[in-house]
């Protein structure tokens, strides 16, 4: 999962990022959308907590999770893709400030099947979902165990300050069961990569949680995340 999850999102660190930020406003330049994602992230990032915990959701090859580990924040990663998963681990599995779930996550506790692009098993990582798109074809499916993201959370000792999504999809799901919950007031940002191109139901779906947001003045979801 994480499709947008770029080799070079993250390749420098906070100083040299916000050092070019700061270039970019000064002379007006066009802003990368990887770049603006950072900003995004710092900006959450640093207000939360030193020591608390970030719930990186389609953590891929754990870019976000690096980058949240630079800040002094512990990770509770879920990646459910075999190969992004491999990396994840060989990279972090590790690292005391690191849990790693090798599971998807979705509204409800179930198993279901992860479709990949093609080129999943020679490096591609991106985009497997348990939605499936004309992305996937030629790919060969996985099956995957789903964790109920609010029993999850509900599950813990405390509550993440940071919950990151870039589950392809699968956001869609997961906003609707956390606003259900209302557990959005317990948790200090969420920044969301939304899907609206996987399919017509899913647009639908984000833009009736769009409503919600404006309606409820909820100011801590952000869906224009990368």
């Amino acid at each position: 999962m994480g499709a947008t999850e770029m080799p070079e999102m993250f390749s420098e660190g906070y100083v040299e990022s916000t050092l070019r930020w700061h270039l970019y406003r000064r002379w007006r330049r066009r802003q990368d959308p990887h770049r603006v994602g950072e900003r995004m992230f710092y900006d959450v990032a640093l207000r939360a907590p030193k020591g608390s915990t970030i719930l990186d959701l389609g953590a891929n090859v754990g870019l976000v999770t690096g980058a949240a580990l630079s800040l002094g924040l512990k990770v509770v990663a879920f990646e459910p893709d075999p190969h992004a998963l491999a990396v994840l681990t060989r990279r972090f599995g590790r690292h005391p400030d690191v849990e790693i779930i090798p599971k998807a996550i979705g509204a409800g506790a179930r198993t279901v099947t992860s479709y990949r692009n093609r080129h999943a098993d020679e490096g591609q990582t991106a985009a497997s979902s348990i939605i499936e798109t004309a992305y996937h074809e030629g790919g060969t499916p996985v099956s995957v165990e789903v964790v109920d993201l609010v029993d999850f959370l509900k599950s813990r000792p405390t509550m993440p300050s940071i919950v990151k999504m870039d589950i392809e999809g699968s956001e869609a799901e997961c906003l609707e069961a956390i606003l259900d919950a209302g557990l959005e007031k317990s948790i200090g940002a969420f920044l969301v990569e939304a899907h609206d191109r996987v399919s017509p139901e899913i647009a639908n779906r984000l833009d009736r949680i769009r409503e919600r947001i404006a309606e409820g003045n909820i100011r801590n979801i952000n869906l224009e995340w990368i």
